[in-house]
């Protein structure tokens, strides 16, 4: 009883002072001289054992790395015994704390509001669990115009999880005849959210039993378990999202004010190839050295991950639901306006929100 109460008094002081309305990012002379998006809002849910703190360090540095203010919804900690404990709950079913609601709420507010084109979720750890479930909320409540302003982006999360459905039954069976047939789709977002990211660490304890798992292997039947969206693979432990998935994937400059430039052996720089073989030409095998499961055939929809030579990454064509079919589709005319031959293209080229730094805007 003593160490319960006393785990109770700790959380609680990490817990409190809150807002709301939730936690918004510093803001200093620097940030005042950053581009302002009035029709952009970002929106930060944290994942285990983090108090004020914590999500305050998060929120600060995601607007440091992105240049935009940023609002943290806090997903209280109740001890790393307690939390994990949570974390299976509602995993299997789908129970939904007080911070699902709250960051919900903040989420439909921002795509209702008028004005606003774009609405950027963050999710951590178990962030990426309430995460899943908001989704599954808001594709049940929020019509399909308003849902293309959505976009998501998760970090070393936990879920078992990630919907985004076809738009309508056209779309699917039209997409469906068109990569039978070997021919890419011209249409550029075909799904209920426009876009969907995950960035894993290979070796993140959790992650294995989360993005990692899940994605491992395609379903082959629609009424099985989907995991959908881009999933980036960087070949290191940690599970922290400063230390270990920040700054490794975006670090800054060493005035810790702008995202610096991708160096030579950077996760950003690595190389880019297709599932099946290597610009060696050496075929690549499916095991966790390379862990090249895809979501989709479309560039929306893919598993990226770093070679066992740490200095490529590997991109499989299969599809969730679909066969799969000659990579040559990624030449000419596609979904992805017409990019290079993905021999020539680095992880920055496929990575919506690399795109984001420094406040830029990708189209």
């Amino acid at each position: 009883m003593g160490v319960l109460l006393l785990n109770f008094t700790i959380c609680r002081l990490l817990n409190r002072g809150i807002p709301k309305d939730g936690l918004k990012s510093t803001e200093d002379e620097y940030t005042q001289q950053w581009q302002s998006y009035d029709d952009e809002r970002w929106i930060f849910l944290n994942g285990i054992c983090v108090g004020k703190n914590w999500l305050q360090n998060n929120v600060d540095r995601l607007s440091r790395t992105f240049h935009r203010p940023i609002v943290g919804v806090h997903n209280k900690t109740s001890g790393v015994v307690f939390d994990i404990i949570q974390c299976l709950i509602q995993r299997s079913f789908l129970f939904a704390t007080p911070d699902v609601r709250e960051c919900y709420v903040l989420v439909k507010k921002a795509l209702y509001q008028p004005g606003v084109k774009r609405v950027v979720l963050i999710l951590h750890s178990q962030g990426g669990i309430e995460g899943g479930m908001i989704v599954d909320w808001l594709l049940n409540e929020v019509p399909q115009d308003l849902l293309q302003y959505l976009e998501i982006y998760t970090f070393g999360i936990i879920a078992n999880h990630f919907n985004n459905p076809y738009r309508d039954v056209f779309v699917h069976t039209k997409q469906s005849r068109m990569m039978q047939n070997g021919e890419p789709t011209r249409r550029r977002h075909n799904r209920a959210i426009s876009h969907i990211e995950h960035y894993a660490n290979s070796n993140d304890f959790a992650c294995r039993f989360g993005v990692l798992h899940f994605t491992k292997q395609l379903p082959t039947h629609p009424l099985q378990n989907r995991f959908m969206g881009k999933v980036f693979i960087n070949p290191r432990p940690g599970h922290q999202l400063n230390q270990h998935y920040l700054d490794s994937m975006f670090p800054l400059d060493p005035t810790n004010r702008f995202a610096r430039d991708p160096q030579p052996g950077d996760f950003m720089d690595l190389k880019v190839f297709i599932e099946g073989e290597s610009p060696q030409g050496k075929p690549l095998q499916h095991d966790e050295n390379y862990m090249v499961s895809a979501r989709s055939k479309t560039k929306e929809d893919l598993r990226i991950s770093t070679g066992e030579t740490g200095d490529e990454t590997a991109i499989s064509n299969l599809s969730p639901v679909l066969p799969s079919t000659d990579g040559e589709r990624w030449k000419g005319n596609s979904d992805i306006s017409s990019p290079p031959p993905l021999c020539q293209l680095k992880t920055q080229d496929v990575s919506r929100l690399w795109q984001y730094r420094n406040g830029g805007r990708p189209v």
